[in-house]
């Protein structure tokens, strides 16, 4: 997936096999300020990379889960916690939002299986209100995976970024993302995650795969998401590998 913002271009991790992120040159940017965008960092430990302005995932994370009254959707590669890092306070985080009621969607992709950790899928599994589908993607496409990494909380906040839901994402891995509360893009996001969730159980169930209507969108105005592959894409959300080639043009 990746944003047209006005003024810059910042782009994020496809669904598939598109695994550029325009938020990182040699240093994120301190001064990024964009109205319903945050631009969030991790600094790996014992490095002199220093953007003091930017807050760190962790921290993020755990306010997006702290603050749902609702649901919260997370769609990722695989999930790796480790006792004491900043993924066991969020996931603290995240069993306390499933303990006040908040229905929980966590979706994994079923080659990320084998790079997960056992205890943290029982964590996970664990948590009350928690539903935890895997989804086999190459059912859908033949090839390719779910790349993306994204949380969409009570369908007005997202967050989208290169950080996978393993703990040396968010302490030991140079890494950046977009905390969003722009409505457009949360909505979109957010049919990303429907349009996959729905997938996994056709799938599961032996039923055929919907498939959204044809999405021969015209270019939308202001901020927008993208995303691969368009065959699956919910309308209103552009192809990235068209979008992509045609904004590099313009550069």
């Amino acid at each position: 997936m990746f944003f047209n913002l006005p003024g810059r271009r910042v782009l994020a991790r496809s669904r598939v096999v598109i695994a550029a992120l325009l938020l990182t040159s040699s240093f994120a940017q301190a001064d990024f300020a964009i109205p319903g965008f945050e631009l969030v960092h991790t600094v790996p430990l014992g490095t002199d990379l220093q953007t003091p302005d930017l807050r760190a995932p962790g921290e993020v994370w755990r306010e997006l889960f702290d603050g749902a009254r609702k649901g919260i959707d997370i769609e990722q590669f695989y999930a790796a916690d480790h006792a004491g890092s900043v993924m066991d306070k969020v996931l603290e985080s995240l069993t306390a939002a499933g303990q006040r009621g908040v229905k929980i969607r966590f979706l994994l992709k079923e080659k990320g299986l084998n790079m997960s950790d056992p205890q943290t899928l029982e964590r996970l599994r664990a948590i009350p209100n928690l539903t935890l589908r895997v989804l086999p993607y190459a059912k859908l496409t033949g090839s390719g995976i779910i790349h993306a990494k994204f949380i969409v909380v009570d369908g007005r906040q997202a967050f989208i970024g290169s950080q996978n839901f393993d703990w040396r994402s968010l302490e030991h891995i140079h890494e950046t993302g977009l905390r969003i509360d722009e409505p457009n893009v949360v909505r979109q996001t957010q049919a990303v995650f429907d349009q996959d969730w729905l997938a996994q159980a056709a799938i599961a169930e032996g039923k055929p795969i919907p498939v959204p209507h044809s999405n021969k969108n015209a270019l939308p105005a202001g901020n927008y998401l993208v995303a691969s592959p368009q065959r699956y894409n919910p309308p209103g959300v552009l192809d990235s590998q068209t979008e992509l080639p045609r904004l590099l043009a313009q550069a």
